[in-house]
């Protein structure tokens, strides 16, 4: 049997796209299908749900993530990437080889628990959660608890960082592909130029979200990428922002929507364009329940500290399962790094492994 750090170094070696992990999921399977009091069940996609039940009553359901991100790789370790173009660059790596470290510390010691162990496809944006839920799959368990973690660079190993009620918040993702019409750049008023109108919605939208919401309705309003136009010399016919809303609350993301909507609308009337507005990928917040981060505070190994964190607008599909369940989500102290979550040299240190291991272990009572 290998162990969780090198389970951690192959699982590294092979990053997947969304819901396309399937060497991943084998690889998963093959540290686990000689396991005794075990049952594998697989979805219609990738990923796995691991059963253990030889206890009375309700299931406590563990997740960690399969995907892995469209970064090529510059950590420079022996272990790095073997698929061009991506890389574990948050962590899913450390993540799994907890849940497997689980699975065997579980049935090593014979626990009288009702446990699940999901390793879901698909975080990084592509509907992952909620089509492990789509399945019902879930449904023939009682679930009374949910837990997962999240290694961060900004926190030193042996340390979680957690608190009580909302610990992330709400991404919604969108496009708005401004059409106009192409001109000789010589002849720009027989045109309507897309870009104009793109970069004019930006400085409207800011104006607009600062003047729409109160002190403590927090909100970001980002774009990201605009791409437009043809050559140098012509009126752009198209130009296409991409975009992120960021709240705390539905409330305030349905707000944004609307508002976006709108400025995008009067924009383009301006310059005799029209929008094309498409909302893309949203969360539900990750609610932390209150008994269950007062179960960390008492159960935690008195080797691992305890920070208590402020709710940040970083987006997190576990969400959907705080939404169902009662459920906690916490940051893994993975070593005070440089590199930050997405980098093409971040790397979190396989001691955090140990340490996310102990975590989980503590909430099986």
């Amino acid at each position: 049997m290998i162990s969780l750090f090198e389970i951690r170094k192959g699982l590294h070696r092979i990053p997947e796209a969304a819901f396309k992990e399937f060497k991943t999921t084998e690889f998963i399977l093959q540290q686990i299908k000689d396991l005794p009091s075990i049952i594998i069940h697989k979805f219609p996609f990738t990923g796995l749900l691991v059963e253990y039940s030889q206890g009375d009553g309700d299931y406590i359901l563990f997740r960690a993530e399969l995907d892995a991100l469209p970064i090529q790789e510059q950590t420079g370790v022996d272990f790095s990437s073997t698929h061009d173009g991506y890389m574990h660059a948050c962590g899913h790596d450390v993540h799994m080889a907890i849940l497997i470290g689980l699975i065997r510390e579980v049935v090593d010691k014979k626990l009288k628990k009702n446990i699940l162990f999901l390793f879901q496809p698909a975080e990084e944006g592509h509907g992952g959660a909620e089509s492990v839920l789509s399945t019902g799959l879930l449904d023939n368990f009682s679930i009374k608890e949910a837990y997962a973690l999240h290694v961060h660079p900004n926190y030193p190993v042996g340390t979680i960082a957690c608190r009580p009620g909302i610990l992330f918040g709400i991404p919604q993702e969108f496009d708005i592909l401004f059409k106009g019409k192409s001109a000789h750049a010589a002849n720009p008023h027989k045109g309507n130029d897309a870009i104009l109108a793109a970069t004019s919605f930006c400085n409207n939208i800011y104006a607009a979200l600062s003047k729409s919401f109160s002190n403590n309705e927090q909100h970001i309003c980002h774009i990201g990428k605009i791409s437009g136009g043809d050559a140098r010399n012509i009126v752009a016919a198209n130009c296409l922002l991409e975009g992120t809303l960021r709240s705390y609350t539905k409330e305030v993301r349905d707000k944004m929507k609307k508002i976006l909507y709108q400025v995008a609308e009067s924009t383009a009337g301006c310059f005799g364009v029209s929008p094309e507005v498409n909302f893309l990928t949203t969360y539900d917040p990750v609610m932390n329940d209150a008994s269950l981060y007062h179960k960390l505070q008492q159960n935690l190994p008195s080797d691992i500290k305890l920070i208590e964190v402020d709710p940040a607008l970083t987006g997190e599909d576990f969400g959907f399962f705080t939404t169902k369940y009662k459920g906690l989500m916490f940051w893994l102290g993975a070593g005070e790094k440089k590199e930050d979550l997405h980098s093409s040299k971040f790397l979190p240190d396989e001691e955090a492994i140990t340490i996310g291991l102990k975590t989980f272990l503590s909430f099986i009572n």
